[in-house]
């Protein structure tokens, strides 16, 4: 079954480690065989890495990015999922887990990567439900605002 890639006018696509840009029209790709592929507006930068689940899936993005790669973080990815399957208690998102680990075996990085959206919002809302709201939260002190008594 071929995969029909709309691409939106200067969009980027990476197709097996290779990027290839649209130019100044919407433009329709064919790929008619499996190939490693991500669209640019999901490439995930490192500094956005920030978090248990958004490392691990900066880590399976390398893999699909550079293939050649990819034997050595195997291991490390095979890890990283073992301790978030661990972590979450919610029986869903250790399904996900388990899902992305299982594509990541049969080499599917990108749909391992799908596997771990869901578990990245989720991961968000339980981190933003730990921060205490803006108003709450303790105000910092700069030097020039303390005051010594004499």
């Amino acid at each position: 079954m071929a995969l029909k890639l709309r691409l939106k006018p200067c969009e980027r696509v990476v197709i097996n480690g290779c990027v290839v840009q649209n130019e100044n029209r919407r433009y329709t790709l064919t790929v008619s065989n499996f190939a490693q592929i991500i669209r640019g507006s999901d490439i995930m930068q490192e500094e956005e890495a920030d978090t248990p689940v958004r490392r691990a899936y900066f880590v399976i993005q390398s893999m699909l990015l550079d293939p050649q790669a990819a034997e050595q973080y195997g291991s490390v990815v095979a890890g990283m999922m073992a301790k978030l399957y661990t972590a979450f208690l919610h029986p869903d998102m250790q399904d996900r887990i388990m899902q992305a680990m299982r594509n990541v075996s049969d080499r599917d990085y990108y749909k391992a990567l799908a596997c771990l959206r869901p578990v990245m919002a989720y991961e968000d809302g339980l981190l933003n439900a730990q921060r205490p709201p803006r108003d709450e939260r303790v105000p910092e002190t700069r030097p020039t605002e303390i005051h010594a008594e004499a």
